[in-house]
């Protein structure tokens, strides 16, 4: 092991001197073919990525301006330094040796290629003025090892992703023994979060479990949930109906604001259930069980699920109980026209899981969407194909990334969004050439079809994709796909980052497009990065508290403070920063 502390130096210094080489051989060769050319641009790139490695890692130890300075000169004074190796060991610690394994492999990958071209270039004496034949014969020898190259400078490539993997987490253990104890705190998850992801799955479940309607000219419905977020766990959601008389077809909808309550805490309100308005559950236990939640800091937080007072527990007592509806749909849009409906409740559904949700049309002028603005919605993915400097400034593309990764955060536990999705899943309703502006109508949706319809539709939507866990599961350890909608969310931020549309499914070319500058800023390409790979230090299971508040912390605040160095000004956030 003696020999071994000593080697990454050496390693390092032979590996840029060669890289150095094989670059100026293979220039010597691109006259041969285009093929050849793109080969050696790959190669840069790889080079210049291990470079970057050598200097990041050097920068750890010693001064950045030093650091680069020898990264530059394979020749220069500071790798004959003793001390530098010993202070590389320190800092790699329990990963040195796995670095050294990963730096000598490169050093083989690039003394391969060397190799390889001074076969193919009769050892390196090229003769420019050969005869035809013969150069006919080199090209063929040449482009009979191109395959061979791929191979190699593909190798090259990963043993770099390795290099990076091993040097960041290294850093990432030393990281804590170097912070004062108390000034590093990460955030918490706001609660609100929380609230929005348990009202908005137990309200798509009880809406799907006792939706109805006898409207024959009815031919469609779907729910839209808009993903802006109110701040008190309360959901906005558009109900759309599709209605067809002859030959004509209209779309009309019902917008509604949607309250949830613990039925634990009506009950302690109103004694009673009306007697016209029996719970729809049917037969209750006699007992009823306790809805809570906790914190971070484990304190009991039951009472935030009360968004009304007693006057709104009382009203939804003696609004329509939509659960025993026979025709629900009638029974909504027989309200849509009364005034003052702020005040009253449409109506209410009661969960399996203890909450009602109540239902309120929106008739504020200031707040409610109009059918004159309420066009057919538009697909987020086809923003892409406006151009960039007529459809969002800067920080508008850091609030839309804003919002998405909150809207991954409140709903990924929930039928409202499945595992793999992509910018497709997600719609908005175009407001005039004003895109911006526009975006306050983001949304998910769902149809509400029966469950036969709506099996058919998933298969077709994940034809090619996987039909079952098991094979997205397999798909995605081939891939290597850490978690499927955090890698869902990096595809969709590296689409913000570039202003172009993607394939999610091409794993290949979404990475490679990853490492490459984001018009954003080198800040937002690192978030890209770390989302893509779920790269936060606490696993990949979403259901992890810890993990999403490091998605919080690591992502939506560094986004934000993204945000305010670009406007500015400080961006208003539910969160509290104490």
């Amino acid at each position: 092991m003696a020999e071994l502390a000593l080697a990454i130096v050496p390693l390092c210094v032979t590996a840029i001197k060669g890289a150095g080489i094989v670059r100026k051989k293979m220039k010597l060769f691109c006259h041969s073919d285009r093929v050849f050319k793109r080969l050696r641009k790959r190669f840069v790139i790889q080079t210049g990525i291990f470079l970057d490695e050598c200097q990041l890692l050097l920068q750890e130890i010693l001064d950045p301006n030093e650091a680069e300075a020898m990264v530059g000169s394979p020749n220069h004074p500071g790798w004959n330094s003793e001390h530098v190796d010993n202070q590389i060991r320190d800092f790699l610690g329990r990963k040195y040796e796995d670095f050294v394994e990963t730096v000598e492999e490169i050093k083989d990958y690039i003394q391969s290629l060397d190799i390889s071209l001074d076969n193919a270039g009769r050892d390196g004496e090229l003769n420019i003025k050969l005869k035809r034949s013969e150069r006919v014969g080199e090209k063929i020898e040449i482009m009979s090892k191109i395959s061979e190259y791929e191979s190699t400078i593909e190798s090259f490539k990963e043993a770099n992703q390795e290099m990076k993997r091993l040097r960041k987490t290294a850093c990432k253990m030393l990281r804590p023994h170097n912070k004062k104890v108390g000034t590093f705190r990460r955030k918490s998850l706001p609660h609100a979060y929380r609230l929005v992801a348990h009202h908005s799955s137990s309200f798509y479940k009880a809406l799907r479990m006792f939706w109805t309607c006898l409207q024959s000219h009815h031919t469609n419905h779907d729910v839209r949930l808009l993903l802006h977020s109110r701040g008190d766990g309360s959901l906005r959601v558009l109900m759309r109906y599709r209605t067809q008389v002859g030959f004509q077809t209209q779309h009309q909808f019902l917008d509604l604001v949607i309250r949830s309550q613990s039925l634990q805490l009506i009950h302690l309100s109103v004694p009673a259930y009306n007697e016209t308005t029996p719970p729809c559950s049917g037969e209750r236990p006699k007992k009823i069980r306790k809805v809570r939640f906790s914190d971070d800091t484990g304190h009991s937080s039951e009472a935030t699920l009360s968004l009304g007072s007693n006057s709104s527990a009382k009203a939804s007592m003696s609004a329509p109980n939509l659960c025993q509806s026979k025709d629900m749909c009638t029974e909504l849009c027989s309200q849509r026209h009364q005034h003052n409906c702020l005040e009253l409740c449409s109506g209410y559904l009661d969960a399996p899981d203890e909450l009602r949700h109540q239902l309120y049309l929106v008739c504020d002028p200031g707040e409610r969407i109009t059918s004159k603005e309420l066009r057919e919605p538009a697909v987020l993915s086809g923003i892409f194909n406006l151009a960039l400097h007529t459809s969002l400034s800067v920080p508008q593309q850091v609030r839309l990334a804003i919002q998405l990764v909150e809207a991954v955060l409140q709903f990924q536990s929930t039928p409202w969004l499945q595992s793999f999705w992509s910018l497709q899943d997600l719609s908005y309703f175009p407001d005039g050439d004003d895109l911006a502006t526009s975006l306050r109508t983001l949304h998910i949706s769902t149809d509400l079809t029966t469950a036969k319809s709506r099996s058919s539709k998933i298969d077709t939507i994940m034809t090619g994709v996987g039909q079952s866990s098991e094979e997205l599961e397999d798909a995605q350890l081939s891939s290597g796909i850490r978690n499927l909608t955090m890698y869902s969310l990096g595809v969709a931020l590296l689409q913000i980052g570039r202003w172009s549309p993607l394939d999610p499914g091409d794993v290949v070319e979404i990475r490679k497009l990853a490492a490459r500058d984001s018009h954003i800023g080198p800040k937002f390409q690192e978030i890209t990065l770390k989302v893509l790979e779920c790269d936060f230090g606490f696993g990949t299971d979403l259901r992890a508290q810890k993990l999403q508040a490091a998605i919080y912390d690591d992502v939506v605040c560094e986004l934000e403070s993204l945000l305010e160095k670009l406007e500015g000004k400080r961006v208003d956030t539910v969160y509290d920063p104490h």
